[in-house]
């Protein structure tokens, strides 16, 4: 269940990433994206539960704040250029490579650290839920990004939007979560 559930932003990012903008959907491309949001998604439970002490006095304040700025950030951008008429896109270079990948990777596995600092008192296996956690991510991933490539270039702007709508609404959820909690 974890691993549905943290793989939900990835697969949002990843469906923007194939629908507005000019990334080839190829097993190379596919591989690089799932496997950097599967191994973040993988690693950060990991240091989480690692690190369970301090994680919580670190990030517990701030991790909320820094993945609804960073998804508000990429999703804001995503409506905007879906409003524009130009067909240029918020990935105008090659999304699945650097520091884009990095920063959209790290945004959405930030919940995840939490996560893992829930797993000392659920008595979780660490180890098996984390990387459970990786390979859920990395399957969603994968046939996200071929199902967008099959119907989603059709649709365009109107799916850089809706990507746009939903990153914004996941950040939202993930400030209102920790905020209420």
């Amino acid at each position: 269940m974890f691993g549905l559930s943290l793989s939900m932003d990835t697969l949002a990012i990843s469906l923007a990433m194939v629908v507005c903008s000019s990334l080839p959907v190829t097993p190379a491309s596919i591989t690089r994206v799932a496997g950097i949001f599967g191994l973040f998604q993988a690693f950060m439970p990991m240091a989480g539960w690692g690190l369970a002490e301090t994680a919580i006095s670190v990030t517990g304040g701030v991790d909320h704040w820094i993945a609804f700025g960073l998804l508000a950030l990429v999703g804001g951008r995503m409506i905007y250029e879906g409003l524009q008429n130009s067909a240029e896109c918020i990935f105008a270079n090659d999304p699945s490579r650097g520091l884009p990948l990095i920063i959209l990777a790290l945004g959405t596995s930030i919940d995840a650290l939490a996560v893992g600092v829930s797993f000392v008192p659920l008595g979780a296996a660490p180890f098996f839920t984390s990387s459970v956690i990786g390979i859920v991510t990395f399957i969603i991933v994968a046939s996200g990004m071929l199902l967008a490539n099959r119907i989603g270039r059709r649709s365009g702007k109107r799916m850089e939007v809706l990507g746009g709508v939903i990153l914004i609404a996941i950040g939202v959820k993930i400030l209102f979560s920790h905020l209420a909690g």
